[in-house]
């Protein structure tokens, strides 16, 4: 709003001389250093209750938001640890296997090798108690024959000396006796 109105003519054309920077703006320095203030109040009543609250809050989320951050890499490290450690681990259970099969095949091999021999050693022994066996009954069948033999041999030459015999009788009791053999 122009001020001019309200101030009377004299005091314009007094004022209109004034040649202060202030006059020459067209500003009152009244009016101007009342705007200052309440522009003050104005920028620390916003400052107070409005910008810094709201510096807090925005301060607040990018704390939460970088520590959210460094909590997703520190479990994507210790994800990446923990994948590590069970390769390894894995790795590991795997040789155990393999080397618990391995001596797993290599005492069955063993133990095979082993009831293999003890059969074998069975196997000879009863061949060995067969043979012995067989010897013996052979054994025992020809000492019956022998007796059997004698006996009849005996039997024989006691018909031959009851009776006195000549050639041709001899010669046919010996077919006798080879008939009943």
């Amino acid at each position: 709003m122009d001020l001019h109105f309200f101030i009377p003519i004299a005091h314009a054309q007094e004022a209109a001389q004034a040649t202060s920077p202030v006059a020459v703006l067209g500003l009152n320095w009244k009016l101007f250093i009342a705007q200052l203030v309440n522009f003050g109040i104005v920028l620390f009543i916003l400052w107070k209750w409005v910008f810094s609250p709201v510096a807090k809050k925005l301060q607040e989320r990018t704390d939460k938001i970088e520590k959210a951050l460094a909590d997703a890499n520190t479990t994507e490290k210790e994800k990446q640890e923990f994948a590590k450690w069970k390769e390894l681990e894995m790795t590991k259970v795997r040789s155990q296997a393999t080397a618990i099969v391995s001596a797993a095949e290599s005492d069955a091999v063993k133990t095979k090798d082993e009831i293999l021999k003890q059969a074998k050693e069975e196997q000879l022994k009863l061949v060995e108690q067969s043979k012995k066996q067989i010897e013996q009954e052979k054994n025992m069948a020809m000492s019956a024959a022998k007796e059997e033999l004698a006996d009849m041999v005996t039997q024989t030459a006691e018909k031959i000396m009851r009776q006195k015999l000549d050639s041709a009788k001899d010669k046919e009791m010996i077919k006798e006796m080879l008939k009943s053999i």
